[in-house]
This record gives structure tokens, C-alpha cells and sequence, in this order.
């Protein structure tokens, strides 16, 4: 369904206020790196992170790396899937069963559960996500659900708590093209 993937360079830009990410995503022996830089502003505060994210061949993140402008930096690894460890090696029982990674201030990461996992037209998946917030780099369990509604192009996501949701259009190599109210594809 989705085109295989060499190297991609894309570009979002937040629906609101000023930012811009900037993404290089390259096929690596035995999976996937991406490396990004991305600057933007939410309810006034504004953020800059440099990240990275090493995953295998069947898009599930090994490890991440995220790094403020102001100093502050997360890291975690999974050995096996669902399982979490922070930067010292400890692990992060709290973050048992989520295989995909979400940070709120990229649109990246939506990616991730939809390369890995295929889905039939009207079929619905739910994922515990290891969920990054932009204004602090702690990571916590976050439930989320996405629905197929036209293989390899559009997806409607939603916050099980209720709290959100979104009709996500991807392009054909799985990477987010617009994601209305968040963000949009210039590059």
C-alpha cells in the first residue's frame, strides 16, 4: 500500500502561528532514521527541538533522542516491543505496551502506527503511544485510535479520552500531508 521509502525530505508548517519543521528521513540498514529540526509556538510559549528516531524495517521506534534549544533533553530506547528504558538504562514501567512514540509538536510521529500496522478501509486500531508534550519533555501513556477510511491516503484520529480527533490525509509514502487545525505539508 505505502511506496517503499530511500530518502525523503518533507517540510510542515503549523495551521496557527509562526514554525516550520524541517525532516530527513533515510532508509539505513535493517530500518529507519529520522532526523528533524523543528521551531513553532503554542498558547504563547514558543519551542525549538532538534530529534531524532531510529526504527526498524517494520517502522517500530528502537530509540529516540529530543533536544530543546533551552538545554532540556529526553532520550529513551525500547529493547522489545513495549518496553522502555531512559536514558540511564532504567526502565519505564509506566510506558508498558506502547510501541509508537507521539511528540505533540510534529505531525511526524502520525506516521508511525499507520506505516506499521496495515489497515483495511473502515477498520479501526487503538494504540497506547509513548506521548511527549511540547513544554515538557516527560513521556507518558496516551491512548489513541485511527480509523481507515481510504487505504494509504486518509485516516480519522482520535484521542480516546475524547478529547481530540482529526482527519489526518497522508501521501504515498505514509508522511502526513495536511492534518487540519495542526498542520500542512510545504515541501
Amino acid at each position: 500500500m505505502w511506496k517503499p521509502v530511500d530518502q525523503i525530505t518533507a517540510r510542515w508548517k503549523p495551521a496557527e502561528g509562526a514554525g516550520l519543521e524541517h525532516l530527513v528521513l533515510q532508509a539505513k540498514a535493517g530500518g529507519y532514521l529520522v532526523k528533524s529540526q523543528v521551531m513553532g509556538q503554542e498558547d504563547g510559549t514558543r519551542y525549538a527541538f532538534a530529534y531524532e528516531i531510529q526504527m526498524d524495517r517494520d517502522w517500530r521506534v528502537l530509540s529516540f533522542r529530543i533536544d530543546s534549544i533551552d538545554g532540556q533533553m529526553l532520550t529513551c530506547t525500547s529493547p522489545s516491543p513495549g518496553i522502555w528504558h531512559d536514558a540511564r538504562g532504567a526502565h519505564l514501567q509506566e510506558l508498558d505496551g506502547c510501541i509508537d512514540v507521539d511528540f505533540t509538536f510534529t505531525c511526524f510521529t502520525n506516521t508511525l502506527p499507520v506505516r506499521r500496522t496495515s489497515f483495511d478501509k473502515g477498520q479501526a486500531r487503538t494504540f497506547q503511544m509513548l506521548y511527549v508534550y511540547f513544554d515538557r519533555l516527560v513521556p507518558v501513556a496516551d491512548g489513541q485510535r485511527y480509523t481507515c477510511i481510504e487505504p494509504g491516503r486518509r485516516f480519522l484520529f482520535e484521542a480516546t479520552d475524547g478529547g481530540f480527533t482529526s482527519e489526518i490525509e497522508f501521501d504515498e509514502f505514509g508522511l502526513v500531508q495536511n492534518y487540519p487545525g495542526l498542520y500542512h505539508r510545504v515541501d
